[in-house]
């Protein structure tokens, strides 16, 4: 399947979101968030958190939520007021905070890297939970969390990047965890979504590819392969969220500040996967 070039020009684009007709992503080790206009190609730059930037979501009064990823916070934009602390996580872990949903009733799942990736071996570390301003860390165990999407309304699924597989929670009642599902060695899973069908679309950061994987029975396959790059999150949007937007960059971080390798592509699953669509559920 080839893609289309959606968006380019960027270092480091992730946390992919289709909000109200537009996408949006953070450009992470450039510390920008951008609202992207797929019509035009045009990027509008939203916020900006320096260093990391990382997670996105809106509450219900549409105020905009950022993870900032070196202070372990969650950040919230006002439209006038500008950037105002919405939650502090940087009690509780000691790294880095990660990718981010936020629901439909504002409250608000965080995960973190638990480590230190450049120097450590993988360990364990709790998703963050915000609810009315509370925070509390209601499960452990996830190895450096990193996308989150909505399965319904009592689960949510969580790539675990360096323990190579995807992890089911039930968000509803008693938060536990129902399912790991493994995933092929060094696969790497990033960013995700969940589709109408029951299925996860799975960015695998350094396999080259999109992996779908049933969430009931675990079958798997490499949906859409993209050789030779880093594949970081994807998303679905337009009118009708079969659009797959994927976002990829350079596996090797040394020089994307300086080349810009960045891009956003998208695919018509229309085409390839028909009655396949997104849920909004990112």
């Amino acid at each position: 399947m080839k893609p289309e070039i959606v968006f380019k020009g960027t270092a480091f684009p992730e946390s992919l979101r289709w909000h109200k007709g537009d996408l949006w992503f953070s450009d992470i080790l450039s510390g920008l968030v951008y609202r992207g206009d797929v019509t035009t190609g045009q990027l509008h730059k939203e916020a900006e958190i320096s260093p990391l930037v990382s997670g996105l979501g809106w509450l219900n009064s549409g105020e905009l939520l950022v993870v900032d990823c070196e202070k372990r916070s969650v950040m919230r934009q006002d439209p006038k007021t500008g950037l105002s602390l919405h939650a502090d996580l940087s009690s509780h872990w000691g790294y880095n905070a990660n990718d981010m949903l936020v629901d439909a009733d504002n409250t608000v799942w965080v995960g973190t890297y638990g480590y230190n990736p450049e120097s450590d071996a993988p360990a364990p570390a709790e998703l963050a939970r915000i609810v009315n301003g509370k925070v509390d860390f209601p499960i452990g165990g996830l190895v450096f969390a990193n996308g989150i999407a909505r399965i319904n309304a009592q689960k949510i699924v969580v790539a675990e990047t360096f323990a190579d597989r995807i992890s089911i929670i039930q968000t509803s009642g008693e938060v536990k965890l129902l399912k790991q599902i493994d995933l092929p060695k060094n696969s790497t899973p990033d960013g995700l979504v969940v589709d109408n069908q029951g299925f996860a679309w799975i960015a695998l950061a350094y396999s080259e590819a999109i992996l779908r994987v049933n969430l009931e029975t675990g079958e798997m396959e490499r949906a859409i392969e993209l050789p030779g790059t880093g594949v970081y999150d994807c998303t679905f949007g337009g009118p009708n969220l079969d659009i797959l937007y994927v976002a990829t960059s350079d596996t090797d971080e040394t020089h994307v500040m300086r080349d810009l390798p960045g891009k956003i592509l998208s695919f018509d699953l229309s085409l390839t996967h028909p009655g396949v669509h997104g849920l909004g559920n990112k």
